[in-house]
């Protein structure tokens, strides 16, 4: 399932092999953005509160190592199979955490926003633009595999404590969805 997931996010977003060596040629520069990427991620969501309640007291020293090392080794170009893995599992995590999926890509959005801020006051266009492109198809991946782990591992508990067989869940999830749908449509046609 993984597997085939990442292939899909990889092909669909056209990430290159060559985007880790992009990234890799310009580490010496964007390492040295991790400390105020980090402030700013955490500024952002201690500063909403819908986000500031997901953390515990004092966690926040943590959360921003975590940040600061999955940064410096996306900038490194070190995304091998256990970087693309760690991204999966990372979707399973926001399950319990409660991180949903429209904070994960806000947040993932604002990251890039800066990230291009940066690259754009650093090299002239041609070269900002390929350094950009590198990170945003990297971070577009991981952003896919982070949803997709979290969507799946969902489903997967769903089955497991329900009994559900996947088939028959994503049957009555069609179903029901079908029915917001319309419900929607009816709402939006007045």
């Amino acid at each position: 399932m993984y597997e085939q997931v990442l292939q899909n996010l990889c092909t669909l977003v056209q990430y290159r092999p060559e985007d880790a060596e992009v990234l890799k040629r310009v580490y010496p520069v964007t390492s040295t953005w991790a400390d105020e990427f980090v402030q700013n991620f955490y500024d952002v969501l201690f500063g909403y509160e819908p986000t500031a309640r997901i953390f515990q007291p004092n966690e926040r020293p943590a959360r921003e190592q975590t940040l600061r090392e999955w940064y410096l080794r996306l900038v490194k170009g070190d995304v091998d199979e256990s970087f693309w893995r760690g991204q999966w599992r990372v979707g399973l995590v926001h399950i319990y955490r409660r991180v949903t999926n429209d904070f994960m890509i806000a947040m993932m959005s604002c990251l890039q926003q800066e990230f291009l801020r940066k690259c754009m006051d650093t090299w002239p266009s041609a070269e900002a633009a390929e350094v950009f492109l590198a990170f945003k198809r990297t971070t577009d991946v991981v952003s896919g595999l982070i949803a997709e782990g979290y969507m799946r591992g969902y489903q997967q508990a769903m089955k497991e404590l329900l009994g559900f067989r996947i088939g028959l869940l994503e049957r009555l999830i069609d179903m029901e969805s079908k029915s917001l749908v319309e419900r929607l449509e009816h709402l939006t046609v007045k």
